[in-house]
C-alpha cells in the first residue's frame, strides 16, 4: 500500500519491524522517548540479526509534535500494553489534512496494534475508527538503548492479523501485503480475538521468566495459572485458536543464534531487566479482571500479578524470586510467606 509507517515505540518489536520496512525501501519513521531516543539519534539502530549487524539509519521522532501527519499514513502502536492508553490519547486527535480540509487521526488513518493481552483494541476502538489488531510472534530482545537483537531466520518474524473487533478486513490484507515484503510470515485471519486469547495462555506460561529461574516447579506453576485462565476465559465467553490446517509455518521464522548474543527472555523479562514497568497487570491481571468481573476467582494470576507489579515498582533483578516461592504458591508446603517478604 502507499503510504507510510508510523511506529510508536522503539522497543524489542517496534524497532524490529521499523528496521524491516525501512530496509524493504517502505516509508517508515519510528518514535522513540529517553535515552533509546538519545542513542536512536546519534547513532542509528543497532541492528543484529543471526546473518550480522548493521547500522539502520531510521527516521526517528520524540513524539507527535514532532511530525506531521499526512494521508495515507498507518499508525502502529509498538508500546506495551501499560503504556498504550497515554500513546493512543497522544495521537488520536493530531491534525491530517485531506484534500485541503483537516481531519483527526483517529477517524482518518488506520491503526495497527502489537500488544499482549486483551485490553488495548477496547481502548484503541473508543478512538480510532479503523484498528487492525495482531498477535506478534517474534524473538526480539531490547535491554540497550538504540540495540536490538532480532534472531528470526530466515524471515525476522510473524503476525497474525484481523480487523478488529473481528474480521478479516481490506486493512488487514493491504498491511499484511507491506510486512511480508519486509520479510515477516503473516496470515490474516477472521477472528484475532480468539488468537490473542491463545497468545495471552502462552504469556501466562513463559513471562514467568521474569520472576523465576527455569524450573520443573515453574513449569508446573505455569501449566496452573494457564488451567486456571482457561476457566475464567470460558466463563467471559472467550475461545482460543492456537493452531489451523493453514498455521503460519513456524519453521520460516525460527530464533537462531546471533553471534556474540544470547536472549535473556520474554518481554516481561526484558522490562525488568532495563528496570521499567511491566505488563503484568494485562497479562495475569487480565484474568484476575475477567474473573471477578464473572464471580469467580483467580488467586494463582492475582499472586503472580502482585509479584511482578511490586519487582518493577522496586527495581527488583530479573528472576530474583526463590524457587521456593512457587512451592508456596502452588501449596506444595502449606505455607505462603506474606510478598513484603520476598521482594
Amino acid at each position: 500500500m502507499a503510504g507510510r509507517y508510523v511506529v510508536v515505540g522503539a522497543g524489542a518489536v517496534g524497532a524490529t519491524v521499523a528496521a524491516q520496512l525501512h530496509l524493504a525501501g517502505i516509508d517508515v519513521v519510528l518514535v522513540a522517548r529517553g535515552k533509546n531516543l538519545e542513542a536512536l539519534r546519534a547513532k542509528g539502530l543497532r541492528y543484529l540479526r543471526p546473518d550480522g549487524a548493521r547500522t539502520v539509519a531510521l527516521p526517528v521522532v520524540g513524539g507527535p509534535d514532532e511530525l506531521t501527519l499526512r494521508p495515507g499514513d498507518v499508525l502502529v502502536l509498538a508500546v506495551k500494553s501499560q503504556d498504550a492508553e497515554t500513546a493512543l490519547a497522544d495521537w488520536a486527535w493530531r491534525p491530517v489534512v485531506v484534500d485541503d480540509e483537516e481531519r483527526v487521526a483517529a477517524t482518518t488513518l488506520p491503526l495497527v496494534l502489537m500488544q499482549n493481552g486483551l485490553d488495548t483494541a477496547r481502548t484503541a476502538l473508543r478512538r480510532f475508527a479503523t484498528v487492525v489488531d495482531s498477535v506478534v510472534l517474534s524473538g526480539a530482545s531490547h535491554v540497550r538503548p538504540g540495540e536490538v537483537v532480532s534472531p528470526g531466520a530466515p524471515l525476522a518474524g510473524g503476525f497474525y492479523l484481523g480487523d478488529a473487533p473481528t474480521g478479516t478486513g481490506e486493512h488487514a490484507q493491504r498491511i499484511a501485503a507491506d510486512l511480508r515484503t519486509a520479510e515477516f510470515a503473516v496470515q490474516v485471519v477472521p477472528d484475532i480475538v480468539c488468537w490473542k486469547v491463545g497468545k495471552l495462555l502462552a504469556n501466562l506460561f513463559w513471562n514467568l521468566d521474569a520472576l523465576y529461574r527455569r524450573s520443573r516447579l515453574r513449569s508446573k506453576l505455569g501449566n496452573a495459572l494457564c488451567d486456571e485462565a482457561e476457566v475464567v476465559l470460558q466463563a467471559a465467553g472467550y475461545e482460543q485458536r492456537t493452531s489451523t490446517p493453514d498455521e503460519l509455518d513456524r519453521s520460516w521464522f525460527e530464533s537462531v543464534d546471533v553471534p556474540g548474543h544470547r536472549r535473556g527472555g520474554s518481554s516481561t523479562w526484558q522490562s525488568l531487566a532495563r528496570g521499567g514497568s511491566a505488563e503484568g497487570d494485562y497479562l495475569y491481571g487480565e484474568i484476575v479482571l475477567l474473573a471477578r468481573l464473572n464471580g469467580l476467582r483467580a488467586p494463582l494470576n492475582e499472586a503472580v500479578q502482585a509479584r511482578l507489579a511490586t519487582a518493577a515498582q522496586r527495581h527488583h533483578r530479573a528472576r530474583s524470586l526463590p524457587t521456593s516461592d512457587i512451592a508456596d504458591l502452588l501449596g506444595y508446603t502449606g505455607v505462603a510467606r506474606p510478598l513484603a517478604a520476598l521482594l
